[in-house]
């Protein structure tokens, strides 16, 4: 589950400055930063397409999308990133730099080192708030562990979640004992 965290996490604070289109009258420091993905490695996005919409604040990438960085990975048929417009600049641009949300949809798996992985319809990552909502069939595994309802959120700063479910799909969950002094977090 923490390793979840960490890719929503990597996903909202990474700069997808690369694919916008270059800031006019910025400085050389600022373009520099702009155009740093990750302190440690990049994440490398590959999709069918990419559109780049200015006036929605939106990049979105379509057609087998796989976002990957290091050996974590998330794969989808779309996903669009929305940012905020730069108000102190009058600007509704992608150079704000700042992710309102991120939305992945359609066969959505999030594969994790070890094995790990979870799987939804659809997950919506809300940066502000720290949350990540997983669903259509939501299902997160750690090895042969596993838990599933109708709706999964994550609260990424409290290391805290709550499966729902209702009266068609109650929450499930299968957990395999372990014996003392094993480790089940595999991080």
């Amino acid at each position: 589950m923490k390793l979840l965290i960490l890719i929503f996490y990597i996903l909202a604070t990474t700069d997808l400055m690369l694919i916008s289109p270059p800031m006019v009258n910025s400085s050389p420091q600022e373009e520099l930063k702009l155009k740093s993905i990750s302190e440690k490695t990049p994440i490398i996005i590959n999709s069918n397409t990419l559109e780049i919409d200015q006036k929605k604040r939106t990049i979105t990438f379509s057609g087998c999308v796989n976002a990957a960085q290091d050996d974590m990975a998330i794969n989808c048929d779309k996903m669009i990133v929305y940012y905020y417009s730069d108000k102190a600049r009058n600007e509704s641009s992608i150079g704000s730099n700042r992710i309102e949300m991120i939305e992945a949809s359609g066969n959505v798996i999030i594969d994790i080192p070890d094995g790990n992985k979870a799987t939804a319809g659809k997950v919506v990552f809300y940066e502000n708030e720290g949350k990540a909502i997983l669903t259509e069939n939501p299902r997160i595994q750690q090895g042969p562990d596993f838990v599933e309802g109708q709706r999964i959120t994550i609260f990424l700063n409290e290391e805290r979640s709550i499966i729902e479910g209702n009266n068609s799909k109650r929450v499930r969950a299968t957990i395999f004992p372990k014996k003392i002094g094993e480790n089940s977090d595999k991080e």
